[in-house]
């Protein structure tokens, strides 16, 4: 039996490179967000005390962009090699851990995107073989190009100076507070709560109604006011965190989120 061969024209090896193309781009972006993903669900290691990074992607990011961390790090006498030399193998393990569980042709499309982006190879000479390295790479180079483009001075050592910058606040106490000048200075201590979707917002809420309650105190001193606030105080108070306080904050935080993880 006569081995038989496939004859391409140029033309046609054109259009199937372009398929290729067309397949990788998504699909590199597609990996990118799985690895990304996979990140955010994992604890952060705790590696900067002065950073309040929530998960591993936010710690990624910021070794990326305030790295690189060259230091050998040493424990019991073992060297276990710099900072970001470790980083670097942790995230090309998740990315290779993805990219294993691709079906055959879609390694293939994504080999001859590599290929191509390969200044030092040949993509025809290549065409039809898989090349995970390459697919491996291009997926990091998407990575650190997200990573480098996030604003994380949020979880920076002074980010509760910073967050004053970055909110944008609203609701009836808020916009009180803040021509008082307090509404910022109550929120500065609770910058963890405020970029952490699961945490609770009671505390935070109760110092703002707290602040403004004191607020209404002097402003109605000496008047019939003051009587009423004094004898509804926790009344007013209830009606002021869950009507006005606590919906207020969820939505400061999702923006605050949303611009932090973007």
């Amino acid at each position: 039996m006569t081995d038989e061969l496939a004859r391409v024209s140029i033309e046609g090896l054109k259009r199937l490179q372009s398929a290729a193309e067309d397949f990788a781009r998504p699909e590199v972006v597609r990996i990118t967000e799985a690895v990304i993903e996979q990140l955010r669900s994992r604890s952060a290691i705790g590696i900067f005390g002065d950073v309040a990074a929530r998960h591993m992607w936010d710690e990624y990011c910021w070794i990326l962009r305030e790295g690189p961390f060259d230091d050998v790090s040493v424990w019991c006498g073992e060297s276990f090699g710099s900072l970001s030399g470790n980083w670097d193998e942790t995230l090309r393990a998740f990315v290779s851990d993805e990219v294993e569980k691709l079906p055959e042709y879609a390694l293939i499309f994504l080999s001859a995107h590599a290929f191509c982006e390969d200044s030092d190879n040949d993509e025809n000479e290549f065409l039809g073989g898989v090349y995970v390295d390459g697919i491996v790479n291009i997926v990091i180079e998407e990575i650190n190009e997200r990573a480098s483009r996030r604003k994380l001075d949020l979880i920076g050592p002074h980010r509760a100076a910073v967050i004053g910058y970055e909110i944008e606040g609203s609701g009836m106490v808020w916009s009180a507070l803040s021509g008082r000048n307090q509404a910022m200075e109550v929120i500065s201590s609770h910058v963890g709560a405020m970029i952490d979707s699961d945490a609770d917002l009671s505390a935070l809420a109760a110092e703002l109604v707290a602040a403004f309650i004191d607020a209404a105190n002097e402003e109605a001193e000496d008047t019939f006011l003051a009587e009423f606030i004094a004898h509804f105080d926790n009344d007013i108070r209830f009606l002021l965190l869950e009507k006005d306080v606590l919906p207020a904050l969820e939505d400061m935080r999702a923006a605050l989120i949303e611009r932090l993880d973007g």
